[in-house]
């Protein structure tokens, strides 16, 4: 790089200034964008997300370097099908995994949500699935709702039911409540069913992103009468960061498609009951 492109460069990233999205962000935008054309330009990604070219090229440069792209003349093609671009070792933005298999979560929080009987209480954890659970249960005034989940809590008092917030620190992007305050409360309570995200499943257990999640999933699971796992299937045999618990202490498994034979066979054996939504 020459002289005059590097004080060019320079400039241009003082004028990005403090609007610039977080590098996580804006690199998961990158991906999602390969989901609608499989390629992706330097020019158009700058212009779309109010960057400078320099910055696009270390974003394109680092994913690279994760396999997920190839980087080619003016930008990048993706490296492979387009199911694997899913991150495992760093938990993606909240707003890609709101788009991913968004159809798929719908049956799923509607086959989960026939679980629920009348006037029960439920605990609802965090993630995109339990989300979309949050949105159709939202109509039922006669549950007591806990959760650690902040999108969630808001959701569901819209429908005037009974909602209780953990206390505790909140994590954010997931603005998800966690921490021994957090996993106290809900030792003092019992639970009817509690309904719980996943990021992977396979014969050893669930898993998830964040070790401060999964402290308190745990806290939900040994609160609950009957605990539900909603995972839709393209977390099958896969693993995150933190294991959250073995197959046998999850009394159902919803998704929304036949595990593959294995897995069905480990989930048979833990005595899992698995629902397939439709």
């Amino acid at each position: 790089m020459t002289r005059s492109e590097h004080d060019g460069s320079a400039q241009s990233e003082r004028r990005e200034g403090g609007s610039r999205l977080p590098a996580a962000l804006r690199q998961a935008r990158i991906i999602a964008s390969f989901e609608k054309d499989g390629f992706v330009s330097i020019a158009d990604l700058s212009s779309e997300l109010g960057v400078s070219g320099m910055t696009i090229r270390r974003d394109l440069d680092l994913l690279g370097k994760k396999g997920l792209l190839e980087r080619t003349h003016g930008g990048a093609v993706a490296a492979g099908p387009l199911t694997s671009l899913a991150f495992d070792e760093d938990e993606p933005a909240f707003e890609q995994r709101m788009r991913l298999h968004a159809l798929e979560k719908s049956s799923i929080a509607q086959a989960a949500a026939g679980l629920v009987a009348a006037g029960e209480s439920v605990g609802l954890d965090v993630g995109t699935s339990i989300l979309a659970l949050a949105n159709v249960l939202t109509s039922r005034r006669d549950l007591r709702v806990f959760t650690n989940n902040l999108r969630v809590g808001m959701q569901m008092a819209e429908g005037n039911g009974t909602v209780y917030i953990l206390g505790g620190q909140v994590r954010v992007p997931e603005y998800s409540v966690i921490g021994q305050q957090a996993v106290d409360s809900l030792s003092r309570h019992f639970l009817d069913k509690v309904f719980i995200g996943v990021s992977g499943i396979d014969a050893s257990g669930y898993y998830d992103y964040s070790p401060e999640d999964t402290e308190v999933k745990r806290a939900f699971m040994a609160s609950a009468g009957q605990v539900v796992v909603l995972c839709d299937a393209s977390k099958f045999n896969r693993r995150a960061l933190s294991r959250v618990a073995p197959l046998e202490k999850v009394h159902v498994l919803v998704t929304d498609s036949e595990p593959p034979a294995d897995l069905a066979a480990a989930l048979n054996e833990a005595g899992t009951k698995v629902i397939v939504a439709r």
